[in-house]
C-alpha cells in the first residue's frame, strides 16, 4: 500500500489562503502533470456530557467524536463512519472505522443520527473540499485543496489540506520508513511553513486496511 502523510496549512487571516503560494511552490520546483480534480466531505459530531453529579470524585466521562467521511475520489462506493475517544480517553485512542455503502445507507444513517439520537451526538461542523487540485510528481502524487467550513454562502476556509502519495518502489520489500523519509524530504523542499503533519499507524493499517481513512479523520478533527 502507498505511503501517505497529510499536512494541514491553517489559514492567517478570513480574506487569504495558503493555496496560492503552495502551488507556486509546486511549480517553482518542479514540472507538476496535472491529475483531474478531487473532494472529501464531512460531518463531525460530538458526544453529548453527562450530567454532572454532586460527587466532586466522580469525574466526567471524555468526549467522543463521530464523523461520518466521503472521499469519492478513493472510496467512490463507500462512506465512513469513525468514532474517535477524546485525547483525555484511558482508553486505546486509535479510531473505530466502519464503512457504509454510500448513497442512501449513508442518508437514513445520518438521518437516524439527527432525528433520533440527537439528544447523544450534538452536530458540531460540516467540512468540504471542492474542485481540489491533483498532480503526479515524478514518484509522488499531491493532492491540495481548500478546507471550507459551513454551507452556501456561509462557508469559512479554515486552511489547506495536502496529501502527498509517495508511490514509488524501496527495495525488494516495502519500506515505510525510507517511504515516509521521502515525503518528508519532499515536502522540505518546499519549505512551506506553519503546516500541521499527519501520519497513519502501520499496526492498524495491517489490521482493517483503513489507515488512510484514520488519517483524515486525524487531520479533520478541527476544533471550535
Amino acid at each position: 500500500m502507498p505511503t501517505v502523510a497529510l499536512y494541514f496549512l491553517p489559514t492567517t487571516s478570513a480574506d487569504t489562503s495558503p493555496l496560492p503560494d503552495l502551488i507556486n511552490r509546486l511549480s517553482t520546483h518542479y514540472e507538476p502533470f496535472v491529475l483531474p480534480r478531487w473532494s472529501l466531505r464531512q460531518r463531525l459530531f460530538r458526544s453529548t456530557p453527562a450530567p454532572r453529579t454532586s460527587d466532586d470524585n466522580v469525574s466526567a466521562t471524555p468526549a467522543r467524536h463521530l464523523q461520518i467521511l466521503s472521499l469519492p475520489d478513493d472510496h467512490p462506493n463507500e462512506c465512513f463512519i469513525i468514532v474517535t475517544p477524546s485525547s483525555g480517553a484511558t482508553t486505546d485512542p486509535a479510531a473505530t472505522v466502519i464503512s457504509l455503502p454510500a448513497g442512501q445507507p449513508t442518508e437514513e444513517f445520518t438521518q437516524l443520527l439527527v432525528s433520533r439520537l440527537g439528544p447523544l451526538w450534538q452536530q458540531r461542523q460540516l467540512l468540504a473540499v471542492a474542485d481540489g487540485l491533483a498532480y503526479e510528481i515524478g514518484d509522488f502524487k499531491i493532492k491540495a485543496g481548500e478546507l471550507k467550513q459551513g454551507v452556501g454562502g456561509a462557508q469559512l476556509v479554515r486552511g489547506v489540506v495536502v496529501e502527498v502519495t509517495y508511490l514509488g518502489e524501496i527495495g525488494p520489500e516495502p519500506d515505510r520508513v525510507q517511504a515516509e523519509e521521502m515525503i518528508m524530504a519532499f515536502w522540505d523542499e518546499l519549505n512551506v511553513k506553519g503546516a500541521k503533519e499527519f501520519r497513519g499507524d502501520e499496526r492498524k493499517e495491517e489490521e482493517d486496511g483503513f489507515d488512510n481513512v484514520r488519517l483524515w479523520s486525524m487531520a479533520l478533527l478541527l476544533k471550535g
